[in-house]
């Protein structure tokens, strides 16, 4: 139903985002680029497999880390690197052996 003149737009409240988790976004998001930078530099620097899994388990502690240190604080930040670092560790390391059957 739509509102009319008597009764306020009901969607008014609920389109506010609390900003704890406008904050936990954004620290989602910078999880999420650290994470993609760290493997896909040790990927473009030695597109070997050894080396990508070992920065994408380093960055995932790192993020673990974190989240164990700080907290609620550091939750989207964490959750950006764990996953992302894990994922993109698998994407990169089933490429170097592709690379490596191909070559």
């Amino acid at each position: 139903m739509l509102p009319d003149g008597r009764h306020p737009a009901h969607h008014g409240d609920m389109s506010r985002l609390p900003r704890a988790a406008a904050v936990q976004i954004g620290e989602f998001a910078v999880g999420v680029v650290v994470a993609y930078a760290c493997v896909g530099a040790a990927f473009a620097l030695t597109q070997s497999l050894v080396p990508v899994v070992l920065v994408a388990l380093t960055v995932a502690a790192v993020g673990l880390a974190a989240e164990l240190r700080w907290h609620t604080r550091a939750t989207g930040l964490a959750a950006g690197m764990i996953s992302t670092a894990l994922l993109a560790g698998g994407m990169f390391a089933a490429f170097s052996l592709v690379l490596y059957s191909v070559g």
